[in-house]
């Protein structure tokens, strides 16, 4: 495997365009922007997407059920996509502390898949985080939201770990004190949360919890973002206030259209690409899919944020 592993780090810079994953992050997050898909940022986003395509699902599972130190884990971490995936969340690690935000801006980072970070002038809490090394990000985290019970949507050890810490994890399927039924209002610091049931597909009905999260201002203004999960339902959308920023899955079926003209966010983040653990021809949606979708839209404010994405945004 070692061997394996270290011949495929030889040879795929030379099959992606003679550049390492440590160049196409540097264009990625330093030289481009998620606001403008630009030709350079395209090319790295295609790139990057051959180091995807060269790591197989099954590989990627033998990954996660290898445990933390063994010779597989290290063999498998330091080449390709995984290198990506692993560098996104160090990245998180540095920026978070790091990051001042101020009263009247929202810092949002993006980890993997549909997972987010996102950060107030005085709270930070994720939403649907999900990576192998995740429980790392716990000490940063005032609270965690869960939209449903699907292993890409949470990571066991991250929500024991928050729970060891005495802090709340809030989903409708865990007993743990915190578990939601569905149009509870909570109030965590500055910070108020709706939520209801809606449906994964017509034979998953209220399965998936959508978060409306409304960060409060010194003066009490929301910034109000909406968190769907694998919702596919957009008639079931009725949030009680204007949404700032709308993160959807791109691909579950969901009328994006129609749900982008019903809510009339300032932002949308498209999310749920590149998920490793779904075959490459099956669910494993690719850059080029995620950028046809934002450009199907024609509308201001569609994005499609990387992994380890930095978002600062003004209220």
């Amino acid at each position: 495997m070692k061997r394996i592993a270290i011949l495929l780090a030889l040879l795929l810079p030379t099959l992606c365009g003679a550049q390492s994953v440590v160049e196409l992050t540097d264009i990625l997050w330093n030289k481009s922007s998620y606001r403008v898909i630009s030709s350079e940022r395209k090319e790295a986003m295609m790139k990057m997407q051959r180091y995807a395509d060269a790591l197989p699902d099954t590989q990627f599972m033998e990954y996660y059920r290898c445990s933390e130190g063994c010779e597989k884990e290290n063999a498998l971490e330091g080449w390709g996509i995984l290198q990506f995936y692993n560098m996104a969340l160090e990245k998180l690690l540095r920026e978070i502390p790091l990051t001042v935000v101020s009263s009247d801006e929202i810092a949002v980072w993006q980890l993997y898949n549909m997972g987010y970070v996102v950060k107030t002038a005085d709270q930070c809490f994720g939403v649907d985080i999900h990576h192998k090394h995740a429980v790392r990000l716990a000490p940063m985290l005032d609270f965690l939201l869960i939209t449903h019970n699907h292993s890409d949507h949470q990571w066991k050890p991250l929500s024991e770990e928050m729970a060891r810490l005495d802090k709340a994890v809030y989903s409708n399927f865990l007993n743990n004190g915190y578990k939601l039924e569905g149009g509870e209002k909570l109030k965590i610091g500055n910070i108020e949360i709706g939520n209801w049931l809606g449906d994964h597909n017509a034979a998953t009905p209220k399965f998936v919890t959508s978060y409306q999260v409304s960060c409060l201002s010194t003066d009490g203004k929301p910034f109000t973002f909406l968190f769907t999960g694998d919702s596919y339902n957009h008639e079931q959308m009725n949030p009680s206030l204007p949404i700032d920023v709308f993160v959807p899955h791109l691909a579950v079926g969901l009328k994006m259209d129609k749900a982008v003209e019903k809510l009339n966010p300032r932002m949308v983040l498209l999310s749920h690409i590149l998920e490793l653990a779904h075959h490459i021809n099956k669910w494993r949606w690719s850059y080029a899919y995620g950028i046809n979708e934002c450009e199907k839209l024609k509308r201001e404010g569609v994005y499609l944020p990387v992994w380890g994405e930095k978002i600062i945004i003004k209220r």
